[in-house]
């Protein structure tokens, strides 16, 4: 198998929103501080909330008990038990499909419909 482009990953991770996923995921979140946005942390039951999003950076981090982080690729490869080359797949045709609105360096918008993080793993 071919190894994906650089240009590609920077291209996902420019365009696709961690915040999106996160909220397609069913995370409330709220501004905490300047730069953050903080909820409960949809990877481990969580009763207060520890799950931080970093819009000007387009990470996140969850700082309870599972301690995992990263970019919308390890979002998607959490959320869906998926691998890598699995994740990049998906955002690349959710991307391929998505408005130019919706992408990340648009004004933002509340629809997050058909974003990976909520789509059913399809095995491959």
């Amino acid at each position: 198998m071919a190894r994906v482009s650089d240009e590609v990953l920077e291209k996902l991770k420019r365009d696709v929103s961690v915040r999106r996923l996160a909220e397609a995921k069913g995370v409330t979140l709220k501004q905490s501080g300047d730069d953050n946005l903080l909820g409960r942390c949809p990877f481990h039951e969580d009763k207060t909330p520890s799950f931080v999003v970093s819009e000007k950076k387009n990470l996140w981090h969850c700082l309870g008990a599972c301690r995992a982080g990263g970019s919308v690729i390890d979002f998607v490869m959490r959320a869906q038990g998926v691998t890598f080359r699995h994740a990049v797949e998906l955002l690349r045709e959710w991307i391929a499909s998505m408005p130019p609105t919706l992408r990340r360096n648009q004004a933002p918008e509340s629809h997050v419909g058909g974003a990976p993080a909520a789509a059913p793993a399809s095995g491959r």
